[in-house]
């Protein structure tokens, strides 16, 4: 059983959504993925969002949304970008167990592909390896946990987060004899 709401940050292509629809299904509780939600009210895309109304009111968007979430036990996957909003990710640390999914650089790199098309926040000058090490700090100071996710198969990274999060008390495992007593 989720005891608290459980937030996915990391850098675009580090398995957020996957690993939190998977972790969702495993636990039984509602996923949530930010980027998702962004999309739904804004009607758009992401990459068309940033290129019509300007990144600032893409930024404007993801911290609504962020701010937008009770603190309901459920599985969060939020954009890479979540780290730059100060005042929705101090409320997700007070609210939330926030889990940073660490992938290797190469890895990042590999899956995000064009990083235009995927609406990931690029400066004018930025690359995937500049932005990388921009925000790998943020990631850090908010994470209540860190996966290190390496060439792990997504399942793999799911029973990881779960024992993190059994070992923090997040997920109440019930013993063998509740579970048989339930049963009978």
């Amino acid at each position: 059983m989720l005891k608290k709401m459980v937030v996915l940050i990391g850098m675009p292509g580090s398995g957020k959504s996957t690993i939190g629809r998977i972790l969702s299904l495993d636990l039984g509780v509602p996923f949530v993925d930010t980027d998702r939600l962004i999309i739904e009210n804004e009607g758009m895309p992401l990459a068309e969002i940033q290129s019509q109304k300007g990144m600032k009111y893409f930024m404007e968007a993801e911290e609504s949304a962020l701010l937008s979430l009770d603190d309901s036990p459920k599985i969060v996957a939020t954009g890479g970008s979540a780290i730059f909003h100060e005042h929705a990710m101090t409320y997700l640390t007070y609210v939330s167990k926030v889990v940073f999914l660490d992938t290797e650089l190469r890895t990042l790199t590999r899956r995000i592909g064009d990083p235009k098309r995927r609406g990931v926040v690029l400066g004018k000058t930025q690359t995937i390896p500049s932005v990388f090490f921009e925000r790998r700090p943020l990631y850090l100071r908010y994470a209540d946990i860190r996966v290190r996710v390496r060439h792990s198969r997504p399942k793999d990274v799911v029973e990881m987060v779960k024992k993190k999060l059994i070992e923090d008390g997040i997920i109440e495992v019930k013993k063998k004899e509740e579970q048989d007593g339930q049963e009978g």
